[in-house]
Order: structure tokens, then sequence, then C-alpha cells
């Protein structure tokens, strides 16, 4: 079902309010939604107490400023034949960039992250880290299809990626309407 950003907000807001479980959410809808989302709506979300969720943090970027000018050069000019070894190398990036994030706060909110998905990266850092009262929130551009999660909709198809049916739970996963 898609739901308004209010209407996602106020399911957030529920959704902070659990102690225990799994607490990673995704919102999926295209790219321009997402961004009217991020601009509009989510600058309005709050935790119970008024307090602001924060803005989202940008993944990509994130990612490629953790590693220094001279490894990422290196890594670039050796993709090709060392493409696990960049794979490897942001997969460890990623779990300690959340790791870091989740230190000092109790949410996160994500976005742009293409990166994971161009090199196939395992997500199950997620669902791992969000646990015992820390909560991620995924923005991604994505559509639901019957019972499966097409990601880059928007993309010609060879760029299409499948959401893992078992990263979010559906009642932990919405679609922005327009």
């Amino acid at each position: 079902m898609k739901l308004s950003g209010h209407d996602i907000n106020s399911q957030i807001r529920q959704k902070l309010e659990m102690r225990t479980g799994r607490h990673l959410y995704v919102i999926l809808g295209g790219y321009e939604r997402l961004d009217r989302y991020e601009r509009v709506d989510f600058r309005e979300a709050r935790f119970s107490n008024g307090q602001n969720l924060g803005k989202p943090v940008n993944v990509n970027r994130s990612l490629l400023e953790r590693i220094n000018d001279g490894e990422l050069k290196r890594l670039v000019q050796t993709e090709a034949s060392r493409f696990e070894s960049v794979k490897d190398r942001l997969t460890r990036e990623f779990d300690a960039f959340i790791a870091e994030k989740l230190a000092s706060r109790i949410f996160v909110a994500l976005k742009n992250l293409e990166l994971l998905f161009a090199y196939d990266l395992e997500l199950s850092c997620l669902r791992i880290r969000a646990t015992n009262q820390k909560h991620i929130l995924v923005l991604l551009p994505g559509e639901r299809v019957g019972d499966r999660i097409t990601l880059f909709h928007e993309a010609p198809q060879h760029n299409h990626r499948t959401l893992p049916s078992n990263l979010a739970p559906e009642n932990h996963l919405w679609e922005l309407s327009e």
C-alpha cells in the first residue's frame, strides 16, 4: 500500500517507541518523490520528545570519504582485476560506517546507496545493527510489483536490482504515494 510522507512519518514515530526487535525500515519511491519526501516530509519527522530525526546521510559519499585519495585511486585502477578486494573493502567500510553512526545516536537515515548495489554488497549488517533500540531508515528508489521489490526501477532494466526479501519485514517497508 502506498502512503503519504506524513503517514509514513507517523508509522516511523510509532516504531521508534518499540524497545525490542529489529528496527530496520525502508521507504520506496521514485528519485523525485524520495527527494521531495526528504526535503518536505522527513524534515517534519520527530521522536516522541519532539526532537527531529536529523538529515539522511549520503552513503555513496560517506563511503568514498572514508578511503584516502591514494588508496581510492589504487582501488579504481585495479578494480577490474581485483573486484572482490574492492567489494570486501567497501563491505568493511560500510559496516564500520554504520557502527560509528549508531554509536553516537539511536537513529540514522540513509540515502544514495547505489554503490552498495553496484558492487552487490551484503546488506545484512543493516539488519544486524538495527537492534537493541538502534533504528535505521533506508530511502531507496524502487517500487513494489506483486511480492517483489524492484530497485532503480526508473533506470534501464539492466540496472534494476531486487531488494532481498529478508532485509526488512513487510510492516517496516513503505512505498510513497505521489
